[in-house]
């Protein structure tokens, strides 16, 4: 009993150790005290037979305490205040073998308690060590210093340090430790990679030293050496020269309470001996270093799946499975099948999160289940993974030794968040650590966390072996913005997701509300008014046409049948990606890159929450091609017929629906202008190389029947001609060289040009370089013939090239933008140029009202080419985004209001063909990942951030959509509604 009663004591003395740095105790309690040993002014006692001599040489100290060899010769200090740690310095001889002094602690003087210090010592010869010990309990004054005994080669020392602050290494200083403590290892400059060894042998060179790259668990009696090297890779490890002049520090962990080991298997995967079946698996030793130094793991031999069976003489309650996998390929999960019998299998859920840090790529995973059925015996673990055999790996299996891992819940509480943790295992210890402090701290009760953190926990029972490491990110701060959801957090609106169940119940609800919808029943297969081509006398090509029906022009399907383009831009969830790298404190959580949430990931930077939720809404991360085609199906019910520009082009191959095309304008850096939407056409072989992109990107779809067409371009900068094109470089932009040269021809000589646009250039060749501005009426006029030779070039180069690798498709302008539109000079010279060039004009026109007029004149100017809405919308703020238009709708059923009357009104033009609406799905609420910090962020979509379609805007689409032919024909009136009145 007295035992028991005295290891009882130990036991509740380390923990008040180990929690003692939380209570807050000031620095003024810990005064720091440094003896040279100059004299023995500041020693508090001291044995009459040590001495004080000069420093040998090369000795940072210039004194020396030596002793001896009497038994019992001390050195005792006294603390000013409370003693929290020490660090003495000690010298050996050259070619010597020393004894190392003892040290001990007393809070009165009379009774001291030995511990067991930390050993710095250098490579050096002779050798320099520093014992270091720390985190004293609270009260603790006295240090005695006992030299060795009976051999007069004990170490000198040189200096004793009080309080002082210890050098980075070990965040615990040996001796005893809880059972289940992580030691956590740092160099001294912080940033030097830190090897170790636990069997005694020397870091620098042993065959067995480990780089360190997790804590490491003290569940046994743990010599531990650490040194540490220049900057390496984990593969490089082993090699141990890189280091061999660095120092060592020996630190020794004794843990309590100790209790022998629980039944079950703990296979660290060394050889197969623990298993009782396997297949397509082998064991991989090399680069131990990228796997938390696991020097064998499990891994398959092909791609094919491969499987690891354990067996056991009792009951299965539990497992526990650690595993790495490559971040640089696709991740799929380990899969657990149980049995009772070893014939009958079930499949086995387990709880799954990374588990530290990656190194070199590779990410550790862990996988638990605390709870497995009565009676299972057998447990069969499948490796999976389509792209390389070598990834995942196996580390080590757990079978009723786990202690189940500590799980952070947390409450919103005003300006913060209340922190509970807890683990499933009865009686088990929690531990957490806080945005990296140097140690873990003992849970105890629920607190509250302000602000951005970085949480990480773990649990331990004796016995049993520690819990994975799960790391979490609590944002309880003011600044958050966007929920975990990805909505935006200050809005309040009806069907705001709150929980993920809700998003599982989706999966139901939408089956029946997508099942209630019908899609038109006079459609071709193409969209069109099925009979119509019949009726009016229209023509099958085989391809999406323009034709004429009476005075008006119609695009046709390739049966011919009427086309009026409903089409919907953007089917991607691109736009739902948003940048969260540096800008974390402004999410409330953002699932990490290394685990199952990396597929809603593009790169390592952004993140979609659009993916995310419909991963929890259907247990599978969609493909881009999944949620192509998974809108082709909405669309069509709520009465589209087409996809529109800005979405994979790729799929639309495959004929499933109506599609566009875009020329690769975009991505020939060699006609690009900085700062300036344009394309230069005047660029060197410009014709040429425009040749060569269209055969490989024009011709393989010459014969496609779904291309409704291509589009040239979107979006150019044409109002900013007449102010940019005049100030740009020749020696950047071939542009202005055309445009000098034109100018040089016109006026013959640089007085002529002077007096025409009032300058004072001394020659041609001073313009190319110059920043020129027009500021009479010649110079604006001669604006108008570059801006009409530059048009004629452009589109007429791209047209007649087009059309020789595609004969069959229409070219359906440019999408200007609307801007563009209302500038009426722009507009015009574009009518003129495009009208001998293009089939279709297409214009992203956003507005509140219709200009009927501007259209007519366009119409007119371009003798009689069909016009394209290639890009409308609105929206709300409702949700907390951004209006399309700002104040156009207050609220949904407005923006369906909006929809209707815009589509309707175009739709009674006899000369526009179609409205294509932007876009599937709303914007990133922070700005689409590609923008950075500013990128748009608007309601623009038919379904929200959760996959939730706005049922009131779809509802009043459909309605026109359904009617679409209806209203081209002036079968019904037009729908209007006066937003005036309301």
């Amino acid at each position: 009993m007295k035992r028991k009663a005295v290891l009882l004591a130990l036991f509740l003395l380390l923990l008040i150790v180990s929690s003692s740095h939380t209570l807050g105790e000031g620095a003024d309690k810990y005064p720091l005290e440094t003896d040279d040993l100059a004299n023995w002014g500041k020693a508090y006692s001291h044995s009459k037979t040590l001495s004080l001599i000069a420093g040998q040489k090369d000795s940072p100290d210039s004194t020396l305490v030596v002793g001896t060899g009497v038994s019992g010769e001390y050195l005792t200090y006294k603390s000013k205040g409370n003693l929290r740690s020490f660090a003495v310095y000690a010298y050996g001889k050259e070619g010597g073998i020393y004894r190392q002094p003892t040290f001990s602690i007393s809070a009165d003087g009379k009774s001291f308690r030995s511990v067991t210090p930390d050993i710095h010592s250098d490579a050096d010869d002779p050798p320099s060590v520093r014992f270091e010990s720390r985190d004293f309990p609270s009260g603790t004054k006295y240090l005695r210093i006992v030299f060795p005994s009976g051999d007069a080669k004990s170490l000198s020392i040189g200096k004793v340090t009080l309080n002082g602050t210890a050098g980075a290494g070990a965040n615990k200083p040996s001796g005893p430790v809880l059972y289940g403590s992580m030691i956590m290892l740092a160099s001294e400059n912080g940033s030097a990679p830190v090897y170790y060894t636990t069997d005694g042998s020397d870091p620098r060179s042993s065959p067995t030293r480990k780089l360190y790259t997790a804590p490491i668990p003290i569940v046994a009696e743990t010599l531990l050496k650490t040194t540490s090297g220049p900057g390496e890779t984990a593969h490089m490890a082993a090699d141990a020269s890189s280091s061999q002049g660095q120092g060592i520090s020996t630190y020794s962990f004794t843990p309590y309470p100790q209790a022998p080991p629980v039944a079950g298997i703990s296979d660290l995967l060394d050889n197969f001996s623990q298993t009782a079946l396997r297949a397509n698996v082998y064991l991989e030793r090399s680069t131990p270093g990228y796997f938390d130094n696991d020097i064998s793991r499990a891994v398959r031999a092909t791609t094919a799946p491969g499987m690891l069976v354990y067996t056991a003489g009792e009951d299965m309650k539990s497992f526990a499975v650690r595993s790495f996998y490559f971040s640089g390929q696709p991740f799929q999960k380990l899969r657990f099948y149980v049995s009772s019998d070893g014939v009958q299998y079930e499949e086995a859920t387990a709880e799954s999160y990374p588990s530290g840090n990656p190194v070199g790529n590779w990410q550790p995973y862990a996988y638990e289940n605390m709870s497995l059925p009565a009676g299972i015996r057998y447990l069969k673990i499948e490796l999976l993974g389509e792209s390389k055999s070598w990834t995942p790996q196996v580390s080590e299996v757990t079978i009723n030794r786990n202690t189940a891992s500590a799980t952070l819940t947390t409450v919103k509480s005003g300006s913060s968040m209340l922190a509970t943790i807890a683990a499933s295992t009865a009686g088990a210890r929690i531990y957490y650590r806080l945005n990296k402090s140097v140690d873990f701290t003992p849970y105890i009760l629920p607190f509250k966390l302000t602000g951005y953190n970085q949480l990480e926990t773990y649990a331990v029972k004796e016995g049993f072996l520690p819990s994975p490491i799960r790391s979490y990110t609590v944002n309880a701060g003011s600044n958050v913005q966007v929920d975990r959801f990805g909505q935006m957090e200050t809005a309040k609106f009806a069907g705001k997701v709150t929980e993920e169940r809700q998003l599982a119940e989706d999966a139901k609800a939408d089956a029946a509300y997508y099942g209630s919808l019908t899609t038109p029943d006079d459609r071709d297969s193409y969209g069109g008014l099925a009979g119509s081509a019949d009726k009016y006398g229209l023509k099958a090509t085989g391809f999406f046409a323009v034709q004429r029906m009476g005075d008006r022009p119609v695009l046709t399907t390739p049966e011919g049948n009427l086309f009026f383009s409903l089409g919907v831009n953007g089917v991607t969830a691109q736009e739902t990606y948003t940048l969260v790298k540096g800008r974390e404190e402004k999410f409330e959580y953002v699932p990490p890159y290394a685990g199952e949430f990396k597929p809603a990931y593009t790169g390592t930077d952004s993140f979609s929450f659009f993916v995310a939720n419909k991963y929890l809404k259907t247990g599978v991360f969609p493909t881009e091609h999944d949620i192509y085609m998974e809108a082709i199906e909405r669309l069509k019910k709520w009465g589209f017929n087409g996809i529109g520009a800005y979405s994979p082009e790729k799929y639309g191959e495959e004929g499933y629906f109506p599609y566009v095309r875009m020329l690769p304008l975009d991505s020939m850096g060699w006609a690009k202008i900085d700062g300036l939407s344009l394309f230069d056409i005047y660029a060197p072989d410009a014709e040429a190389k425009l040749d060569q992109a269209f055969a490989q990107s024009v011709a393989p779809y010459k014969e496609d029947r779904m291309l409704i067409g291509t589009f040239v371009g979107n979006e150019f900068d044409f109002h900013r001609f007449y102010t940019d094109v005049p100030k740009l470089k020749a020696s950047k932009t071939a542009m202005k060289g055309k445009l000098v040269e034109m100018l040089r021809t016109k006026y013959g000589t640089i007085e002529a040009f002077n007096a025409a646009w009032k300058m004072s250039y001394k020659s041609f060749d001073e313009l190319n370089e110059a920043a020129l501005t027009l500021k009479t009426s010649p110079s604006w006029r001669d604006m108008d013939a570059f801006l009409a030779d530059y048009l004629d070039r452009f589109f007429g180069t791209v047209s007649r090239l087009y059309r020789k690798y595609d004969p069959n498709h229409l070219l359906l302008g440019d999408r200007w933008i609307t801007t563009t539109f209302h500038n009426e000079t722009v507009r015009r010279a574009l009518a003129d140029a495009e009208g001998k060039y293009m089939d279709v004009i297409s214009i992203n026109y956003y507005t509140y009202k219709l200009e009927p007029d501007l259209l007519q004149e366009v119409y007119e100017r371009s003798g009689g080419k069909p016009i394209l809405m290639s890009e409308f919308g609105y929206g709300t703020t409702e949700q907390g985004l951004a209006a399309l238009l700002p104040n156009s709708a207050v609220n949904q059923f407005q923006r369906g209001m909006r929809y209707r009357n815009y589509v309707e009104g175009v739709a009674s033009l006899p000369y526009v063909v179609g409205a294509n609406v932007f876009n599937y799905v709303d914007q990133a609420g922070l700005g689409r990942y590609w923008q950075g910090v500013w990128g748009e962020h608007y309601n623009s979509g038919l379904v929200n951030a959760a996959d939730r379609p706005y049922k009131d805007y779809v509802s009043a689409a459909k309605i026109t959509n359904d009617d679409i032919y209806k209203i081209m024909l002036g079968q019904r009136p037009k729908f209007y509604y006066d937003f005036s009145q309301k």
